[in-house]
């Protein structure tokens, strides 16, 4: 008997195990208690983070979570037809349709459950619609809504043993892209043709699309110095440069990976000169990600960027899938967010060193995990700029 007729569907999605969900929801209720915070309430939209942390539930659409101090979760969306596949990837039970619009059925979750007069946290409360929230404090004058999302967002920072397995997934999917455009760039392709080389490299292996930045420019004219939002029908030619900033999301958690490929013949001397500087950076920084170390003292390991006749334009350090702190280095133009790392964070490095005519550029860096020793890197794709084609 074939493998996958024993399966479920449950069996089907990766899930996180029974004491990792208890780890969550411990942490959650403790943070709950601490502030007498009676339930917690999670707008969420496509691929909400928040609302798969604690259901395992990917949204589609836009969706709700309902979690008490004490008793069980339970999950809405938004789409009707969506409910077989939600249920198969949701550990809570409790996952519904809510209808037409959330409010109806929120508001009587809430009645329900006897919360009608309690202290409820909520969290993306900022992201929730303005009417939403008037429209729960309207209907339930006795209940008091305060934001929990800082508190929510404290726990997620220090990431589980089993989390880390899917960061590194992610890392892994991510590396399968970098080796595809290795092996497949070449003169002719356009960026459109490039994109599609970066999403067929990890689709088959169960990533999904992130970031993907790219910009292409010619290493001895060079007109784009960081990597773009949006891909054009711009052709590669011999001496062309390709700069990547690429994330790739494995079950919800994803890592980001950056790397130059030069076209047909080696990297010009400028570019050559801006991967050396944003190497050396990459490991100053890296070598000071020990749980402890503060925003100052990385920020003042960058400085060979400006040290070696380059400024830079991106932030050169930030959290896990775009999360703070956001760092830049002395000239970038990124303003000083006070933090303190622990071991098993996730950041970004992202070294971007560019000329000072803002011509010639790019971004090199990876995601690590803060340990004693020095972050540790998510990928392992080289750090080198290869010759393609």
């Amino acid at each position: 008997m074939a493998l996958e007729t024993k399966l479920t569907d449950r069996d089907l999605f990766p899930r996180f195990s029974q004491s990792e969900y208890a780890r969550r929801y411990g942490a959650i209720r403790e943070a709950m208690t601490k502030d007498s915070i009676d339930a917690i309430l999670i707008s969420g939209a496509r691929g909400s983070s928040e609302v798969a942390y604690l259901s395992n539930y990917l949204a589609q659409s836009p969706c709700w979570l309902l979690f008490p101090r004490q008793g069980q979760g339970a999950v809405f969306i938004h789409f009707y037809n969506h409910q077989p596949c939600a249920k198969a990837q949701s550990v809570m039970d409790d996952l519904r349709w809510y209808g037409p619009t959330p409010l109806p059925t929120i508001a009587g979750e809430i009645r329900k459950r006897g919360l009608n007069k309690s202290k409820i946290g909520l969290v993306s409360m900022r992201g929730m619609a303005y009417g939403h929230v008037t429209e729960l404090q309207r209907q339930f004058p006795e209940a008091e809504f305060v934001e929990f999302g800082p508190q929510f967002g404290r726990i997620r920072r220090v990431r589980s043993e089993e989390e880390l397995i899917y960061l590194r997934r992610s890392g892994y999917l991510t590396d399968l892209a970098c080796e595809a455009l290795e092996n497949k760039l070449r003169p002719g392709l356009t960026e459109q043709d490039i994109l599609s080389i970066v999403y067929g490299a990890y689709l088959k292996s169960g990533g999904d699309p992130g970031i993907h930045f790219i910009a292409t420019t010619n290493m001895d004219n060079p007109d784009r110095f960081v990597p773009w939002q949006r891909q054009t029908s711009r052709v590669l030619e011999k001496g062309s440069v390709v700069i990547t900033e690429l994330t790739v999301s494995y079950w919800g958690y994803s890592t980001q990976i950056h790397r130059p490929f030069a076209i047909g013949k080696e990297p010009s001397p400028t570019y050559r000169k801006l991967f050396d500087a944003a190497y050396q950076c990459y490991e100053n920084v890296r070598k000071v990600c020990t749980p402890g170390a503060t925003s100052e003292e990385i920020i003042a390991v960058t400085s060979v960027i400006e040290e070696s006749g380059f400024t830079s334009y991106d932030s050169v350090f930030h959290g896990e899938a775009g999360k703070s702190p956001e760092l830049g280095t002395i000239s970038a133009a990124h303003p000083l967010e006070p933090w303190t790392l622990e071991e098993n964070m996730v950041h970004v490095i992202q070294p971007n060193p560019i000329t000072k005519d803002f011509k010639a550029g790019l971004h090199l860096g990876a995601g690590v995990v803060v340990k004693p020793n020095g972050g540790e890197a998510l990928h392992h794709y080289p750090f080198k700029f290869p010759v393609c084609g």
